[in-house]
């Protein structure tokens, strides 16, 4: 394995952005969701209780701290070239690159979204009070969704699905000095396992927060359990 300090440094640096976009998805789902027999329109109910304080630092933690996670996607990327896989390589660092020009952008303009909500409601518009779910979202906000949203949303995840697939099928085949464990270090994995768990538990604030930090997590087991496993490799 060469340059392991560039790489410890990149995946610290992407652990960093990790725990960064964690706190900024801590600062939107810390309450108690609206009871509401529509999915999701208590989630969206609850946005009247966030105030613009919180969603502001939110757009902080999250603008800064999403786009540093393609150093951890990067250096992925480079021990996947450095085994001679090239196309496998850009792949994951496409969605490296995904992350840091779309994903935090995605954040912000979620968090807008939000605002856009608690704003209605401060003027007497009631989500938990419709009757379908698209009701649950006034009309400003769903058309900021539709044109601004939405988009940025739909690229985003493309590119991002695609360089984690890749990332997991790197790891299986020995793409990397590493072993074919550091294949469950993945960010996909992490999400399904977080929104699997949450599902199951209580509307409390801390499952809220959990809930809503699912990428966060992800990314906190890939960098840091790949970080883990570049020091042990060190140390043979």
């Amino acid at each position: 394995m060469q340059n392991k300090q560039s790489l410890k440094k990149m995946l610290g640096i992407g652990l960093l952005g990790a725990v960064m976009g964690l706190v900024g998805d801590f600062l939107l789902g810390w309450l108690v969701y609206p009871a509401s027999e529509i999915p999701y329109a208590g989630m969206i109910a609850g946005c009247a209780d966030l105030s613009y304080a919180r969603m502001g630092l939110s757009i902080c933690f999250g603008g800064i701290g999403i786009p540093l996670q393609y150093f951890g996607f990067k250096a992925i990327a480079d021990m996947i070239r450095e085994g001679g896989h090239t196309r496998s390589a850009r792949l994951v660092h496409s969605g490296g690159a995904a992350t840091a020009a779309t994903g935090g952008a995605v954040h912000i303009l979620c968090v807008v979204a939000m605002m856009l909500v608690r704003a209605e409601c401060d003027n007497g518009f009631d989500p938990a009070a419709a009757g379908t779910l698209l009701g649950t979202v006034p009309d400003s906000a769903m058309q900021f969704l539709l044109w601004a949203l939405l988009p940025f949303t739909a690229i985003f995840y493309v590119l991002y699905m695609i360089g984690l697939i890749a990332m997991f099928v790197a790891f299986v085949r020995r793409f990397t000095v590493l072993p074919r464990i550091a294949c469950i270090f993945n960010p996909l994995i992490g999400i399904v396992l977080i929104n699997t768990v949450t599902k199951l538990l209580p509307n409390t604030p801390l499952v809220n927060s959990i809930a809503m930090g699912n990428m966060g997590f992800g990314s906190l087991l890939a960098f840091g359990g790949i970080l883990a496993m570049v020091c042990l490799y060190q140390s043979e």
